[in-house]
């Protein structure tokens, strides 16, 4: 570009910027000065401020961040002030402990002549004829609606018909599902067949394959009329009535135990649960209340974040939990212990109030806090506490391995010397030596149903709490027994003998009553000896012969009739005059 062309260029800038400048000195100049008369004007936001739509609504776009900075602030201001009114509230001063003064004398087993009693005697004192009743008219009516569903069936196909189950059956199902936990097998039909890897006579001489399959497949607690709102009526009913039984026979001493427990479910369920730290990890819920020796109280099952139903008051959904659990058990003196998902400070304050202690582990971030407390930095082996004024709740904080925070409203927070099965002394908070002592029932409930459960697989949940109730109630019976009659008995012997009542076997017998009483013809005395012998024809039979299935070729797989049985045998099979005879016989 020619130099002259730009320096002109430059000059017709530099003109334009100086009148710009003018220009703005003189605005400046003109504008007036605010008066004391604007302060009562309403305040009409400008373009960049504010941009009005249509219906004449304000919509704030720039002055946002500062309206949202100024909520933010109130919060925190809010909060700090909280803060500040709750560190008025907590001291360092020890109180008396409340004394509710629990009645020993009211807890233990309620059953007379315990001493005279069997496991399943104990067992129907929880799984009475009003669970059975239930059990039985239930599965009737769904196998009665099976038959008639316009679903298309087979030739054999086992809701063609469906039979009524009696009292005396549903008992013998009842003992093989119990058995069943016991014995290992890759499918149910596995039981009732002959293969030798899996045969088990025992099935087999209590109920037939298809039976047992057709009951199971019917198998449910849901009553005639129920409450379609309830996620839970499909085992509703039965669950109260085992929960009622257990508290009729059982009054729990002072120490209770409230935790979660998970019952492996992994099909399409509204409420079902993921929890990684869980061996089974996907499940249904139960929430527990259990003595500190694992006899089971009270149980509930997670229905969703809207399933229960709630409290009257503004009361937390977790506090709702466990004043629902521990209902039954209020204001007589009981000292509960729980972990950091339920305890706080407001539920410890309830439970005061009520006449019930709790003791437990308490998370950082709870409201009501003690803010001294939940900052403070310990060494290893420090400990410090604070309590609540005008009441009994302490709260401390003690490093071991890591920080540790407790809430309790039964002990003093001090330190003493425990030690553990190896004979190792350690410097431990009273508070948290009498958590440990006490809040293992719900883990050794949970330990002892693992090694014999009866749920199997299966797409139906409501089938799988069934079971899991049944397990609950053998193990309650199971500690009923132990603790009644002071006997050393092992958990899988229990449920020995009580699979033996149920399925109607003596507990003397021995296993041969399941064998063929089959003897060798040469080592028989003359008369003695087993012959074969034509099959009696019937009264009103037409044929001249009459032909049964001959049990050697039956055995092996074959079906072919005969006309021949053995007569000496004790049930008289039918059997081919030969080869079968002889081979039934060797």
């Amino acid at each position: 570009m020619d130099p002259r062309k730009e320096e002109e260029l430059l000059r017709w800038f530099e003109e334009i910027e100086d009148e710009e400048l003018a220009l703005i000195e003189s605005e400046i100049e003109s504008e007036p000065e605010p008066s004391s008369d604007d302060s009562d004007l309403d305040y009409v936001p400008s373009d960049e401020s504010a941009i009005e739509s249509e219906g004449g609504q304000v919509n704030y776009t720039e002055n946002d961040e500062c309206v949202e900075c100024h909520e933010t602030n109130s919060v925190e201001n809010e909060s700090v002030t909280e803060n500040n009114e709750d560190e008025g509230m907590w001291c360092e001063e020890a109180s008396e402990i409340p004394n509710f003064n629990f009645d020993v004398s009211q807890c233990g087993i309620k059953i007379d002549q315990m001493e005279n009693m069997s496991p399943i005697d104990i067992f129907e004192k929880i799984w009475n004829d009003d669970v059975m009743n239930l059990l039985i008219s239930s599965t009737n009516n769904y196998g009665a609606k099976l038959v008639v569903t316009n679903r298309p069936k087979t030739r054999n196909s086992r809701s063609l018909k469906f039979l009524p189950v009696t009292k005396r059956e549903m008992k013998r199902f009842i003992g093989l599902c119990l058995l069943q936990g016991m014995v290992k097998i890759p499918a149910i039909r596995k039981l009732f067949t002959y293969d030798p890897l899996y045969y088990h006579p025992i099935f087999l001489h209590i109920l037939s394959g298809r039976r047992f399959e057709q009951i199971l497949r019917c198998f449910n607690a849901v009553p005639e009329v129920f409450d379609t709102q309830d996620r839970l009526h499909k085992v509703r009913s039965i669950m109260d009535l085992v929960i009622q039984n257990s508290n009729s026979v059982y009054s729990p001493c002072e120490k209770l135990s409230l935790d979660e427990s998970m019952l492996l479910f992994r099909g399409r369920l509204v409420f079902r649960q993921y929890i990684k730290n869980k061996k089974s990890k996907y499940g249904i819920k139960f929430y527990e209340l259990t003595t500190h020796e694992g006899f089971i109280l009270n149980l509930e099952i997670y229905q969703g974040r809207d399933g229960a139903d709630p409290l009257p008051g503004n009361i937390p959904k977790t506090e709702q939990l466990v004043l629902r659990l521990l209902g039954p058990f209020l204001n007589k003196g009981h000292h509960v212990f729980m972990d950091n998902f339920y305890n706080s400070v407001s539920l410890s304050s309830e439970l005061l109030k009520l006449r019930t202690h709790s003791t437990g582990t308490l998370r950082a971030n709870r409201r009501g806090n003690p803010a001294t407390i939940v900052r403070k930095k310990l060494k290893k082996g420090e400990h410090i506490w604070s309590k609540k004024q005008n009441t009994s709740v302490y709260v401390s904080k003690w490093k071991d391995k890591r920080d540790v925070l407790a809430i309790t409203t039964a002990v003093h927070p001090e330190m003493v010397t425990v030690g553990n099965r190896y004979g190792i002394e350690k410097n431990k908070p009273r508070e948290i030596h009498e958590y440990n002592q006490h809040m293992s029932g719900i883990d050794r409930s949970d330990q002892m149903l693992s090694y014999y459960s009866c749920p199997r697989k299966t797409i139906r949940w409501h089938k799988k709490v069934l079971f899991r109730l049944l397990d609950i109630s053998v193990w309650n019976s199971f500690l009923l027994y132990r603790k009644g009659l002071q006997k050393k008995i092992k958990m899988v012997e229990f449920r020995e003998a009580l699979i033996l009542s149920l399925i109607e076997i003596d507990i003397n017998e021995t296993g041969r009553i399941f064998t063929k009483q089959r003897a060798s013809t040469s080592n028989l005395p003359a008369g003695e000896q087993h012959f074969p012998a034509e099959i009696p024809v019937t009264e009103h039979s037409r044929r001249k012969h009459a032909f049964l299935k001959c049990r050697q070729c039956t055995k092996e797989g074959r079906r072919r009739e005969t006309r021949y049985r053995c007569e000496h045998c004790e049930d008289n099979p039918p059997l081919c005059p030969a080869p079968c005879f002889k081979l039934w016989h060797c």
